[in-house]
Formats: C-alpha cells, structure tokens, sequence
C-alpha cells in the first residue's frame, strides 16, 4: 500500500466518524426535542374532564367538539398502545418483558384511554408531578402495574 491510498483511507475514515457522531448527535438532539414537545397529561386530562361538560350542553358544536374530543383521545391511546406493544415485544426477545397482557390480547383504544385516566387518578405522587408526566410514560406505568409479568425462580411463580 502506497503513502497516497494510506492517505486517502485516512481521511475517508476521518469523515465517516464524522458523519457517525454527527448523526448520532441529531438523533439525540431530535428525541430530546420531540420529548420536550409531548403532550402532558394535565393536558390530556383537561380534555377528558371537559367532554362531559360540553357533553351537557344543547347546542351543537359543544356536542361536536366533545365526539371530536373522545376520538382523538382514543386514538392517541391506540397509538400508545401499539407503541407500547412494539416495544416490548422487543423487550420479550431481550427477557425483560414490561407488562404481559392476558392471552396476549392487545387492549383497545377505548380499554387504554380508560386505563391512562385511571392511572392518573390513582397515581399518588404530587399533583405537578404527575401532571407534567407524558401520557405515554403514564401509560407504561399503567399498563405494568394492570398487566405484571410473572417472574420465574426455579419451580416457583411470583407475581
């Protein structure tokens, strides 16, 4: 190998790293914007707490906005869900399974909103705490503690 294609390799390999850390410090950069940005559950639960206030009233785009409302929020949950879901069935092939739904059944949106709310009502932390957590991280939490994996040790089964 001659001085001039050592050269070359050189510097080929000096802009591949590079580009490497570069890419990495964007993608850190991006999840770090885009979690900075996530939906709150203080926002996500002032939703559900006004549909059924808008719910009560006659005129017709107070109805509208609340089914509008109960969509969204049930679509947002089924999104976390299957979120969730891709992720630990990525975490199972690792052995730390997150929560282990029954008969491996997916829960539907509706099922994961109720949960989400229901969480968030149970969860005994401070109220700004909880509040400024996302609604997928509560979710998580939720789906743990609804669905807990059992954990084998030796001949014995723990919940």
């Amino acid at each position: 190998m001659d001085h001039a294609t050592f050269t070359l390799d050189q510097t080929i390999m000096h802009y591949i790293k590079r580009l490497i850390s570069n890419t990495i410090f964007l993608s850190c950069l991006c999840f770090t914007t885009i979690s900075a940005y996530a939906d709150t559950m203080e926002h996500y639960m002032n939703i559900a707490g006004n549909i059924p206030l808008m719910e009560l009233k006659a005129d017709p785009e107070s109805q509208a906005w609340a089914r509008s409302a109960r969509n969204i929020l049930i679509l947002t949950s089924e999104s976390i869900m299957e979120t969730l879901n891709l992720a630990n069935e990525s975490a199972k092939k690792n052995g730390a399974a997150m929560f282990c739904l029954k008969d491996n059944n997916n829960l539907t949106g509706t099922q994961m909103n109720d949960l989400i709310q229901l969480t968030f009502k149970e969860l005994s932390s401070k109220e700004s705490d909880k509040n400024n957590m996302t609604v997928s991280q509560l979710a998580l939490l939720g789906l743990s503690k609804q669905y807990p994996c059992r954990v084998q040790t030796g001949a014995t089964n723990l919940n």
